[in-house]
């Protein structure tokens, strides 16, 4: 599944399957693991903020922006399997990456309303 790119009709972020680099949604700030991949989710992060509609994966293996990605999102209790694409990354070296922020964010394409209910009542849980 391809992300679907900007029309020339519509204004940007009109649509939400236009990726117009903006970001929605309240984010939560917590570390959870994070696999990702462009088939399977062979790679691995860890999240730095989470929010309905998308996440940032802390990591030194960056995508190009406007990739498509298959990502796990793995809280304790369950996991979440999202097609998202990547919406920006910031590269930093391996050796640095423990210091730096580095990675790259993503924006899930279809999130579903388990996801979204899930999300809203774990913010609740953390007090956000």
């Amino acid at each position: 599944m391809k992300p679907a790119g900007p029309s020339g009709g519509s204004k940007p972020g009109s649509d939400p399957s236009q990726d117009d680099g903006k970001r929605s949604g309240k984010r939560v700030r917590r570390r959870v693991m994070v696999k990702f991949g462009t088939g399977k989710p062979d790679k691995t992060g860890f999240s730095k903020n989470v929010s309905v509609t998308g996440v940032f994966i802390h990591t030194t293996t960056l995508f190009k922006p406007g990739t498509t990605l298959h990502v796990a999102v793995q809280f304790p209790d369950r996991t979440f399997n999202h097609w998202a694409t990547v919406v920006w990354g910031k590269q930093a070296p391996a050796s640095l990456a423990h210091m730096v922020e580095c990675g790259m964010g993503v924006r899930f394409l279809d999130p579903g309303p388990e996801w979204t209910a899930y999300i809203e009542e774990w913010k609740k849980k953390l007090g956000v």
